[in-house]
């Protein structure tokens, strides 16, 4: 894997490492690959909590730029848990899972849904044998290539679509700020929420969003619209429209089939060992780690379908006995008494 890793980005470069925090990773990371930022991920993290508002402010105070704002989310953890609380401050420095203390830019990723997607992709390839596991997967590839090939033709800007979405919104809230020129290439910016420092020329904002996602923030978008400078000069390079076309231009070439393949009838055949197939289906739910806990599933009402009741609480269907009983109708009219002798 390292030497891969380095074949590929390259030594010089240093990138980030997102994973859970299995003792296995921790350990074996600063040994394999030395250059590597390893960070935790937040979902993780967050699911060694059972209180639902615990989880949204542990993800919240991962996600957030803001210090201030993570020292408040952290405050609220320990108002509804202080056990909880310490054990999130227990987890490590604070830069290995808040965003707020990062020292490296990770463009606002703080989860491994990038790679849950994936597995999620091949889940119906896995339990196939290794060359159709292989087959399936280079196809899938080789479509998405094709796909993301295809993507580039509809960008009408120098920049991505999802780049484009982020500059033309924050070009719209820029309109809302005033800012004042401070020096050459720096201003003070007050937008909607706070104010914030400027500089153009290191390309940096004090909100931390201008140099964490490589694209101008709604404050430096003002500064740029002040001086006339095109915006899309201070977009990094990962986001051109240059990168992404050379991101995809490689073309999969397609193997022949299987009938096809050159046989070496000099060596000896090794057939796949015996397989006992064990009661039961066999699982393809990924495997929840110790910390995530077991989760949490509401009722499901059997007549309504609606999650939250049974069908003993049920308001929505009625049971046909209670339609006609006495106390929704009343015990109705006496009966005549019936003569003794005719």
């Amino acid at each position: 894997m390292a030497t891969t890793m380095d074949h590929v980005v390259g030594v010089d470069h240093q990138f980030i490492l997102l994973s859970d925090r299995h003792k296995s990773i921790i350990q074996g990371v600063p040994k394999i690959l030395p250059n590597v930022v390893h960070m935790y991920c937040s979902y993780h993290m967050s699911g060694k909590f059972g209180h639902k508002k615990i989880k949204f402010l542990v993800q919240e105070s991962a996600k957030t730029l803001n210090q201030q704002e993570f020292w408040g989310n952290m405050l609220g953890i320990w108002v509804l848990s202080s056990k909880a609380h310490e054990k999130l401050m227990d987890v490590g420095p604070l830069e290995k899972w808040a965003s707020a203390f990062q020292e490296k830019s990770r463009y606002g990723i703080v989860t491994t849904n990038h790679v849950e997607s994936w597995n999620n992709m091949i889940i119906g390839e896995r339990m196939m044998p290794v060359t159709t596991i292989v087959s399936m997967i280079r196809d899938n590839v080789i479509r998405h290539y094709r796909d993301y090939r295809n993507d580039f033709l509809k960008f009408n800007s120098p920049v991505t679509t999802w780049c484009q979405e982020q500059i033309v919104h924050n070009a719209a809230v820029a309109r809302k700020c005033t800012l004042e020129r401070a020096s050459a290439g720096i201003w003070s910016v007050r937008g909607l929420k706070r104010s914030c420092v400027v500089d153009l020329n290191k390309r940096t904002c004090t909100c931390k969003w201008f140099q964490t996602m490589g694209i101008p923030c709604e404050h430096a978008m003002a500064a740029i619209k002040e001086v006339g400078f095109d915006p899309y000069k201070f977009v990094e390079v990962y986001y051109l429209k240059e990168t992404y076309i050379e991101t995809y231009r490689e073309e999969w070439t397609p193997t022949r089939g299987k009938e096809e393949w050159p046989i070496d009838r000099q060596r000896r055949r090794i057939l796949p060992p015996l397989k006992t197939s064990k009661a039961g289906r066999p699982k393809t739910a990924r495997k929840r780690g110790k910390a995530e806990g077991v989760p949490v599933q509401s009722r499901r009402c059997s007549m309504c379908r609606v999650r939250g009741h049974n069908k003993s609480t049920c308001l929505e269907c009625v049971d046909d006995y209670q339609l006609f009983s006495h106390t929704l109708f009343g015990e109705g009219p006496p009966l005549s008494p019936v003569p003794a002798t005719i």
